[in-house]
């Protein structure tokens, strides 16, 4: 498991999709405000669960609002090349240094 990182919320705000894959690898990152730890961010544990009773668990949480309808129901938008808009989202913030 990669050791925790910290770093400062500009930071943080500007290399999001960078920061964002490295939480997925398993990395836990501690978000600064002028050097003060104000946040953590920490890799969701989804082994054994469905993408569905994790969404249920979040919503009774209250982390999350929704419909309540089954993911199945929910369209995903397109854009003209087929790809989903989040995707195309996604990709226009990643860093690009």
């Amino acid at each position: 498991m990669p050791e925790p990182l910290t770093i400062g919320a500009r930071e943080f705000k500007t290399r999001l999709g960078t920061y964002l894959r490295q939480v997925r690898e398993g990395r836990t990152l501690t978000i600064t405000d002028r050097g003060r730890p104000v946040a953590t961010v920490t890799p969701v544990d989804m082994a054994g669960q469905s993408l569905e009773a994790r969404l249920d668990q979040l919503r009774a949480e209250g982390v999350v609002t929704g419909t309540g309808k089954p993911l199945s129901r929910v369209v995903s938008r397109m854009d003209g090349r087929g790809h989903a808009f989040a995707d195309a989202v996604s990709e226009g913030r990643e860093d690009r240094f």
